[in-house]
């Protein structure tokens, strides 16, 4: 299993991902290590396959090896992956150059309401279609981002290219069917058009802007500077 870690956005989980690996000087922006289905460790843990294995090939001799000691029990995939929060999202979103899909609903049964519709979005986004094109986020409650409020419903956002915001391709309503949410997402998909960042110029011009991006938790990735509560985007 391959996840994209929030890392230095979630104390909870840089207490794993340092159980997986830490360097000299800490938490690593990235993290590898082959666990078991317990959790365990059953490799060494490093910043990459490449570190561990050297190469592709070693690295999938070594996973066929592991997966022989232990039977398949597929089970289906039934959880939205999701992102922490609206902020975080935006940033992710438009870090990737995916599409957010924003599930929302408010009242006094928000958080129900909200489950449920995530459950139907669920099914769109396991699809063949759909599977790992796009980021989401759900909320049960108002959350802006600067002057961005997410609609009622399931809203598909190509986010701005640094995640202060973003512009609605499509929209599903909250009662919306599973075959309507695959509609809006198919939809946002066809009309996300994000441009590919060169990484210094992408710098430069959030400094020129002050654009800053603070971290729940210190950095302390030596690869990524001197350890520091706040960083450029």
């Amino acid at each position: 299993m391959c996840v994209r870690p929030q890392t230095y956005e979630s104390e909870a989980e840089a207490e794993i991902l340092s159980y997986v690996f830490a360097g000299r000087s800490g938490l690593e922006n990235t993290s590898f290590a082959l666990l078991d289905p317990n959790g365990k460790k059953i490799t060494r843990g490093s910043r990459s396959p490449g570190m561990t294995y050297g190469s592709a090939e070693r690295f999938a001799e070594a996973l066929a090896e592991v997966a022989k000691k232990y039977d398949a029990k597929a089970r289906p995939i039934s959880a939205l992956p999701t992102v922490a929060n609206l902020r975080l999202a935006l940033n992710v979103a438009a870090a990737d150059m995916r599409p957010l899909v924003i599930v929302r609903a408010e009242g006094a049964k928000a958080a129900k309401a909200a489950k449920a519709l995530a459950a139907r979005v669920a099914e769109v986004a396991w699809s063949e279609d759909a599977v790992g094109a796009c980021h989401y986020v759900v909320l049960d409650e108002e959350s802006t981002v600067a002057e961005f409020t997410p609609e009622l419903g399931v809203t598909v956002v190509q986010p701005d290219p640094y995640g202060r915001g973003g512009d609605a391709l499509a929209f599903a309503s909250v009662d919306a069917k599973v075959g309507g949410l695959a509609k809006a997402v198919s939809e946002g998909l066809e009309k996300h058009d994000a441009e590919a960042k060169e990484h210094d110029d992408h710098l430069r011009q959030a400094r020129r802007e002050g654009i800053r991006w603070e971290t729940a938790i210190p950095v302390s990735d030596s690869h990524k500077g001197d350890e520091r509560k706040r960083r450029d985007r």
